[in-house]
């Protein structure tokens, strides 16, 4: 079946149809103007040596033109016909045989006609990348010409002060070794043509293939490994673009590492929701492991706000609102909406919501995405974490402590979002120990202390989702974004696309005055420290 071929098989069957056509059609133009030089010839030269020829080429371009019409019906994958072989190969020795009969034999062994047909009929072939047909044709044509020779030719040569070393057996047999040797040449060049071309796309392949998936360009780069846009290309031949998740080789012997990024396919495999980044795919391919995920055509949030607060623009409250939402939702169906076999909700904690893992795309949607140092409470009926991991500057206090729980993905989120509406960073120092401790003890100022065109109802908002204790907080991510739909000016029916066109214009470019590396971002803490 032709859903079974390899796709190098399949593109190179399309593309050599395209050729097989081209050829077939040049041929049915050369036979034309064969027509019209041989009327020259015979209103000039031979009466009926052209009108012979005339004749013959007419057959040649109503032959070829069938052929043609055959070629557009023969099904993906079918080898030419041995007819097309048979009959494209006596085109050569039909013209000497006319030559012969009208100009007579030392014309015809002398006519530039009948090798330059053999040799187009090998080119043709060697185009075609047909190995067996120019080795068929060459040995063929061969024999064709020593049988016209010994039966028809060789009796009526001329002789005397006419004849030529030209016209003996010896040459004849040369000439026949050469069609031979022709063809055979031209056999081993499209044998080694195609080979040279399956070489190519297995170093194509082993150059910019991860397994299934063609690397485009790397999107992304860290301490743990990178990410790459990529095509998924499988052996069906379609293609979709995905974003393949690479951890840095020299990881590969940690363990730490590799179970957190195996954590994260397994849990990402089980989030299904728009505001979560889909997880497609985990294995492990020349000596890394890897993941493919759903690919969002737009920034990391750290990005996009760098940007923003680089070319003084803040965001609205809508569109703040707008991001909020996105990440509450996708919050909420990991805290509540996964479910073991037995139906019970796991809890995925997902313990390093910040702007580096909150993915915003050119048409406005809000994905979270990393999913590597989650952890799920659920399975074992734990309420709490016992290990330190996660972006500092959005740690809970509770966290920091080693105690943290679903509360604590509340209050990072309500860091980001304080984050975006104010331009400025909240929690983040000069290093981590001294983030560690204002996020402990550090004030919050009222964002409205910042902001003054926003509307009062945030500061309440932030009080109450930044308190110290998660008894404080709001009880879950629900809760929360019901306490943001009712804050004044928090959404409207444009933040969509208002967030969609400034993700456009600021993925463009980098922001005029922007270092390398422009999201303000240290890696996460994954070291698990027990308490």
């Amino acid at each position: 079946m032709d859903t079974l071929r390899k796709p190098l098989e399949n593109a190179l069957d399309h593309e050599l149809r395209r050729i097989e056509r081209y050829i077939v059609r040049t041929w049915i133009v050369l036979s034309a103007i064969g027509v019209v030089f041989a009327l020259v010839i015979a209103a000039t030269i031979s009466r009926n040596l052209g009108l012979t020829m005339c004749a013959m080429s007419v057959v040649v371009v109503a032959l070829f033109a069938l052929s043609d019409r055959m070629l557009a019906r023969r099904p993906l994958g079918k080898r030419t016909s041995p007819v097309v072989v048979a009959f494209e190969g006596a085109l050569p020795w039909a013209f000497f045989i006319a030559l012969y009969f009208t100009q007579g034999a030392a014309y015809a062994l002398a006519s530039w006609v009948p090798p330059l047909l053999f040799a187009a009929l090998i080119v043709a072939w060697v185009a075609r990348l047909e190995p067996m047909a120019p080795i068929v044709v060459g040995v063929s044509g061969a024999a064709t010409f020593l049988v016209l020779y010994f039966v028809f030719v060789r009796a009526n040569v001329p002789t005397g002060p006419a004849h030529s070393i030209l016209h003996d057996p010896p040459m004849q047999f040369s000439r026949a070794f050469s069609l031979a040797a022709a063809g055979a040449l031209g056999s081993v060049v499209a044998r080694a043509l195609r080979s040279a071309i399956a070489r190519a796309d297995q170093a194509v392949r082993r150059t910019e293939l991860f397994g299934k998936y063609r690397l485009v360009r790397k999107v992304g780069s860290g301490s743990g490994g990178s990410v790459h846009e990529a095509v998924y290309s499988p052996e069906g031949g379609f293609e979709r673009r995905v974003a393949v998740k690479q951890l840095h080789p020299n990881l590969v012997t940690e363990p730490l590492f590799v179970e957190g990024f195996r954590a994260e396919a397994e849990l990402g495999a089980r989030l299904a929701h728009p505001n979560v980044v889909t997880i497609h795919d985990f294995g492990r391919h020349e000596g890394t492991f890897f993941m493919a995920m759903e690919y969002v055509d737009g920034l990391p949030l750290s990005k996009l706000s760098h940007r923003a607060r680089n070319v003084e623009e803040p965001l609205s409250p809508d569109v703040v609102g707008h991001i909020g939402r996105g990440v509450l939702r996708g919050l909420d169906h990991a805290h509540e909406g996964v479910h073991d076999a037995a139906g019970q909700p796991l809890h995925i904690m997902h313990r390093d919501v910040c702007p580096q893992n909150i993915m915003v795309s050119r048409i406005g949607e809000v994905k979270l995405t990393d999913f590597g140092i989650a952890r799920v409470l659920g399975e074992a009926g734990e309420t709490s974490t016992r290990t330190i991991a996660g972006h500092e500057a959005y740690m809970a206090p509770e966290q920091i402590e080693g105690r943290g729980g679903l509360p604590a993905d509340v209050f990072a989120i309500g860091v980001v979002m304080w984050e975006l509406l104010s331009g400025k960073r909240l929690f983040a120092r000069e290093n981590p120990a001294a983030t560690l401790l204002a996020v402990m003890a550090g004030v919050v100022p009222h964002i409205t202390t910042v902001r003054d065109d926003i509307d009062p109802a945030w500061d309440a908002f932030f009080v109450r989702a930044l308190a110290r204790t998660a008894a404080e907080r709001f009880p879950s991510a629900r809760g929360m974004l019901e306490a943001l739909d009712a804050i004044p000016g928090s959404r409207s029916d444009r933040a969509s696309a208002k967030l969609g066109t400034l993700v456009a214009r600021l993925s463009s470019a980098r922001a005029p005055n922007a270092p390398p590396g422009d999201d303000d971002s240290r890696p996460t803490m994954r070291e698990p420290l027990s308490v």
